[in-house]
């Protein structure tokens, strides 16, 4: 009877070390196709990442002109709004003095008739 214990227990760890063979060689397998998709994935970020790069510098280009036409049309704005003031200025107050005078001479010439 201890021949047969003996035995049996001898085929279960021949059949554990057969089960443990099988799940390290999937095992391996596993880690060498994760390895290959992360060399992959290493392989197609790096150009990836250099193009982004040269993105952003093209988007900061871009940034740095418009900006530059920007800050370029408020000058314009700032130099129109002047140039009303000063057309504003130059119109109204000749206006102002042709009314002023039309006014004194109204009353000068009320005053004229009256006498």
């Amino acid at each position: 009877m201890g021949h047969v214990a003996g035995l049996v227990a001898a085929i279960a760890f021949a059949c554990m070390a057969v089960f443990t063979a099988i799940l390290l060689y999937q095992l391996v397998r596993t880690m060498g196709i994760l390895n290959m998709f992360l060399n992959d994935v290493r392989v197609e970020t790096i150009p990836l990442m250099k193009k982004f790069g040269t993105t952003v510098d093209h988007v900061n280009t871009e940034l740095d002109r418009v900006d530059g036409i920007l800050t370029a049309a408020e000058s314009m704005a700032e130099k129109a709004n002047t140039a009303t003031k000063v057309v504003s200025e130059v119109v109204t107050s000749p206006i102002v003095k042709i009314i002023g005078v039309s006014a004194g001479l109204g009353k000068a010439y009320t005053r004229f008739k009256r006498r």
